[in-house]
């Protein structure tokens, strides 16, 4: 299987991808020149309908639809950008294999083992506390949706908010919510309790606390 790398945590679907700014490191100029070059240089592992985005919100808009290979790594058509945009710094051993000569070739299987990545991620401290919160189908969002609207009264701040249910938690009946304006809140299900944050940087993944 091919090896990922340069998959990045989405704020509107969370999972154990690391997040890119966590990430951000100084390079040695040629040594980044030579990797964005590798990377650009890559062949053509799959084509996407959908666009990619930049994580850092830098407004760059072609972030490209494609997966890249070179018979040994697979990585997402952006994944340039961020080491030469944003300095965000990758794995020591892909660096050395990019930076080894070695030609790209056709991979004889072209499956990717993204397990690598996530260890990676983690040993980094670049990735999210998730464990216990879990994706909820989308009969089970307008389940709880129309419990919580009907827990939230005038003056809650997520009254007549329309909200966006990213993850769960049931041990503790809370939801992870998006706000219009980007901000997130956890609120529990049962008294409508809440606890706002306004990104990701300040997610700690604590229940909240009985009378909140």
């Amino acid at each position: 299987m091919l090896e990922a790398v340069g998959y990045w945590f989405n704020d509107r679907a969370p999972s154990g991808y690391p997040r890119p700014q966590k990430l951000v490191a100084t390079w040695e100029p040629v040594q980044r020149k030579a990797v964005v070059a590798y990377l650009r240089a890559g062949l053509t592992l799959e084509t996407y309908r959908g666009k990619s985005h930049c994580r850092f919100a830098c407004g760059e808009q072609d972030m490209g639809h494609r997966d890249y290979t070179d018979g040994v790594f697979a990585w997402p058509e952006g994944l340039p950008h961020y080491v030469e945009k944003h300095a965000v710094r990758l794995p020591d051993h892909f660096v050395a294999h990019a930076l080894s000569g070695t030609p790209p070739v056709e991979p004889k299987v072209k499956r990717i083992d993204d397990r690598p990545w996530l260890r990676w991620g983690v040993a980094q401290d670049a990735t999210v506390e998730l464990t216990g919160w879990d994706a909820l189908g989308w009969e089970d969002q307008k389940k709880v949706l129309e419990r919580l609207h009907a827990r939230i009264a005038p003056g809650h701040p997520l009254h007549q908010k329309e909200l966006e249910v990213l993850v769960g938690r049931r041990s503790t009946d809370e939801l992870l919510v998006l706000l219009p304006d980007g901000t997130m809140a956890v609120v529990r299900l049962s008294d409508a309790s809440t606890r706002l944050f306004a990104s990701w940087d300040e997610w700690l993944p604590r229940s909240l606390p009985t009378g909140c």
